[in-house]
């Protein structure tokens, strides 16, 4: 699987790897058996998911989908808990596993890639780019390996355990993608569009989807708007609340405030590096759900109004089950576990760099570290005893606003 330069053709054969076995590896699989001729091939973290996995790829049935993508995961040939018998033949690279376990999945991965190889993520949340560029060598333009990230999931989807089904709710119209190196962000961008079945935008530089992220806005600020207040109570399991078809006017104008402090740090950074960072990609929430969903959503006035009338209406509240028939909020969820520690947080952290205050990202990560029993912040200070698991800059040697803009320049 060639990268061709901007407006040729996009080749469809060779080898795709999947990694990773949640909502995203399963609709990956369908779709890239929909819309590529290669072989897909799929890397799972232990023997027995591997088993598991290719009872269900292999059997009479196989892996369906169902929703706005319907179809079969038949292009997949082999399903293997063994890099080695997965990664050398591949092509492209897919990863599909939350933040918390990119850095070990690299790992894996890293001493098994062909030298052409492009590694991408799925999505990447903030940060990536750090991790990939210490653990994979050999990046470079024409000739070498490439590295991607997408700044979220084409689709809105979840699998069903129970039928091995995975469902499509939405689609969403285009998903911005950041490269490494960025000059061959348009015929990557070309190419993973025909794959993955939507329109992917590339931006200016990486920085633009570690600040672009959307889930680390969308997501911590609906859990910290349903639950900042929360006493202990429990729900039956009809009266768990709707993520987002119950969200309040009060929460979706929190989730714009921390949206409004993510784009001033986008703004500070591209002005303290005299613009030669563009940071364009990163945009107001309200606008990225309008582009996103627009179509889909009955009334796009708020942030609110987007929630509540979007095509994710429906989805529960993140719970666990404290007793039997008796619910209480999961802050061990990705919501959290994932979209402050690897998006909230390393926000924080260019704010810091940038000298823009975030008040309303400080509430959410000290609120969020108690659920966690994590320590990143100390007052207002990113100094806490666990900062130092953290994907932030500071921690890859960027301590700096200059060394972070010459980082990020490096790669254009």
């Amino acid at each position: 699987m060639t990268i061709r330069a901007a407006g040729e053709p996009v080749p469809r054969s060779g080898v795709v790897a999947i990694c990773g076995g949640g909502n995203g590896a399963y609709t990956l699989a369908v779709v890239a058996s929909r819309n590529f001729d290669g072989d897909v091939v799929w890397l799972r973290g232990s023997p027995e998911k591997a088993e598991q996995l290719r009872r269900v790829v292999f059997s009479d049935e196989g892996l369906r989908s169902t929703g706005v993508v319907a179809g079969r995961a038949d292009r997949v040939r082999i399903v293997s808990s063994d890099p080695a018998d997965v990664i050398p033949q591949a092509d492209l690279v897919l990863i599909s596993v939350p933040a918390f376990a990119h850095a070990a999945i690299l790992d894996r991965i890293a001493p098994h890639l062909n030298d052409r190889a492009i590694v991408g993520t799925l999505p990447a949340r903030s940060g990536f780019e750090f991790d990939v560029t210490r653990k994979v060598s050999g990046i470079r333009p024409m000739g070498g390996r490439r590295v991607f990230g997408l700044q979220t999931l084409p689709w809105s989807t979840r699998v069903d355990q129970a039928t091995q089904t995975v469902h499509v709710g939405a689609v969403k119209a285009a998903v911005s993608m950041g490269s490494l190196p960025h000059a061959d962000a348009p015929g990557l961008a070309a190419q993973l569009s025909t794959l993955l079945g939507t329109r992917i935008v590339p931006v200016p530089n990486f920085l633009n989807v570690t600040l672009g992220n959307p889930g680390q806005i969308i997501h911590p600020g609906l859990m910290y708007g349903w639950f900042a207040e929360w006493s202990g109570e429990s729900f039956r399991e009809e009266t768990i609340p709707r993520l987002y078809g119950g969200a309040s006017d009060r929460t979706g104008e929190f989730v714009e405030r921390l949206s409004d402090e993510v784009v001033a740090t986008a703004r500070a950074v591209e002005s303290r590096s005299g613009h030669r960072l563009d940071l364009s990609g990163v945009l107001p929430i309200l606008e990225w759900l309008r582009m996103s969903y627009a179509a889909r959503t009955g009334d796009v006035a708020t942030v609110a109004t987007c929630f509540r009338t979007g095509p994710i209406q429906a989805r529960k509240v993140p719970v666990r089950e404290r007793a039997p028939g008796e619910f209480v909020p999961d802050f061990q969820y990705r919501y959290l576990r994932e979209d402050v520690p690897y998006g909230l947080a390393v926000v924080k952290a260019i704010a810091n760099l940038a000298d823009v205050d975030t008040p309303s990202v400080d509430a959410v990560i000290g609120w969020t570290q108690e659920k966690l029993g994590k320590r990143y912040v100390e007052g207002r200070s990113l100094q806490g005893v666990d900062v130092g698991e953290l994907r932030i800059p500071q921690n890859y040697g960027l301590s700096t606003m200059s060394a972070l803009v010459d980082w990020y320049l490096g790669w254009s």
